[in-house]
């Protein structure tokens, strides 16, 4: 056995299953250290084991990875009051679930899965899988982490459930993670046969239009998104588009969540909000440039970021949202007075990290629910730039732009928000992109900032491959 011995498995779910049917559990979960798994490997042949979803995240610092896969228990709500409702049920599932140990943080019970970036979307076919909410905790999940590399297998149980009926779920997975853990993933490049951008015309139009209104009402700002499709000459694997990201990131979070035959990617250097015990971390990000083709060049480009009134404005707007919205939640609050520098593939960005104490009982949806979305996102005011959104662009969001991450059951996790992404299906990709306007800004050049955000992804893709 790849992991532990048999006695100590038979030993481990006698006990197991005996206390949680005293309890009246539904669940038992099974955390073991481990050496020689990779994740990605788990995350590639997911379907070995007939599973139809599977999930992978590696944080900004790489200090955490995650891949989960089959789904457990799943969680979603189509309802505004989403946010309540799964964390509800997440809690409801926490008092059904025996563990025989206090687990290393990201590992355990975990809830993989996100919400959309509107609570009543349009009915978009391409996010039916997805909807409003989607969250499952998984039957087998690896964790990366400093203190090493950690297997979490959990089993649902009823009074007929054997352990001989449990040893062989476990021995179902152990021969999985022999046979594919470290089983190097093998996998062509697609290439691009036709991309399709929404008419470049029509979207300059809709930020003049926007910047219109704001000399007319109260609305400061707002995000607009525009999309490109994209077909491909094979089926795109999520696989090779991960290890892409993962190899020519810089500070970005890498995060793939597939349900059925979809999938949903992001490569983001945005997160919304993450919680260790009392501690919170989230930050601001708004205000971009392009990067130059040398030293020199973004050492020019930096500068004039820094002192652009226009970006610097722009930058202002989320972190005096996030400073109130965040100290009513919090007894001590770290926001630097001005903002540094954050490097990603293509672009500058202006970037103030925050960082909170928050008064006890606060939960992590309930700080999800408070932020989403912030004016980096939506605009500000939140409801002028929400409402303005939803005239002006033709295509629904989806997940775009919304949170994305895992939450454990201590309320411990980390949520981003799932820009420079995409959504893909088979052989087709939507890529989105997205750009804050605000009074001064100029159509064309908001129009060329997000065709630069489209590239790390659609270069990951293999957009680019006809091109070079």
């Amino acid at each position: 056995m790849l992991r532990t011995g048999q006695l100590e498995s038979i030993a481990f779910f006698e006990h197991s299953l005996q206390k949680a049917k005293a309890c009246s559990k539904h669940f038992i979960c099974k955390v073991e250290k481990i050496m020689n798994i990779h994740p990605l490997s788990v995350y590639h042949f997911y379907h070995e084991l007939g599973f139809t979803e599977r999930f992978y995240w590696s944080n900004q610092e790489n200090s955490l990875i995650l891949t989960g896969i089959g789904t457990l228990v799943p969680f979603h709500h189509s309802t505004e009051e989403q946010y309540s409702a799964i964390e509800k049920e997440w809690k409801r599932f926490g008092e059904q679930v025996y563990i025989e140990q206090e687990n290393c943080f990201g590992t355990g019970p975990i809830a993989l899965g996100g919400f959309s970036f509107f609570d009543n979307y349009k009915n978009d076919q391409d996010w039916k899988n997805f909807g409003t909410s989607h969250f499952y905790v998984p039957k087998l999940m690896v964790t990366v982490t400093s203190e090493g590399t950690f297997i979490t297998s959990n089993y649902e149980i009823n009074e007929q459930t054997s352990v001989e009926d449990l040893l062989l779920q476990y021995k179902e997975y152990d021969d999985f993670l022999e046979k594919f853990g470290m089983k190097q993933p093998s996998f062509t490049q697609s290439e691009c046969i036709n991309k399709d951008e929404f008419e470049p015309n029509e979207w300059i139009q809709s930020v003049k239009e926007a910047i219109q209104q704001m000399k007319s009402e109260e609305l400061e700002k707002v995000v607009l998104n525009r999309t490109l499709n994209a077909t491909f000459s094979s089926d795109v694997n999520s696989t090779k588009v991960i290890y892409e990201l993962e190899a020519t990131r810089n500070v970005n979070y890498v995060i793939s969540y597939q349900l059925k035959d979809t999938v949903f990617i992001s490569a983001t250097p945005e997160r919304l909000i993450s919680k260790k015990n009392n501690t919170v971390s989230s930050m601001c990000l708004a205000g971009s440039a392009a990067k130059g083709k040398t030293k020199e060049e973004n050492t020019e480009a930096a500068d004039w970021l820094l002192n652009s009134k226009k970006n610097n404005g722009e930058h202002a707007f989320v972190v005096n949202y996030i400073r109130e919205t965040l100290k009513t939640y919090c007894n001590e609050l770290s926001i630097p007075s001005t903002p540094r520098i954050m490097a990603t593939k293509s672009l500058l960005h202006l970037f103030t990290p925050v960082e909170g104490k928050l008064y006890n009982h606060v939960s992590l949806f309930e700080l999800i629910q408070a932020l989403h979305p912030t004016p980096a996102l939506g605009g500000f005011p939140k409801e002028e730039a929400c409402t303005l959104i939803r005239e002006l662009e033709p295509v629904d969001r989806g997940w775009y732009g919304a949170p994305i991450g895992w939450i454990d059951l201590n309320g411990n996790g980390d949520f981003a928000v799932g820009i420079r992404s995409a959504l893909v299906n088979g052989n087709k990709a939507k890529l989105y992109a997205g750009c804050g306007v605000v009074q001064d800004s100029k159509p064309e050049e908001e129009f060329f900032e997000t065709g630069v955000k489209f590239l790390p992804m659609l270069n990951a893709l293999g957009g680019l491959r006809n091109e070079r």
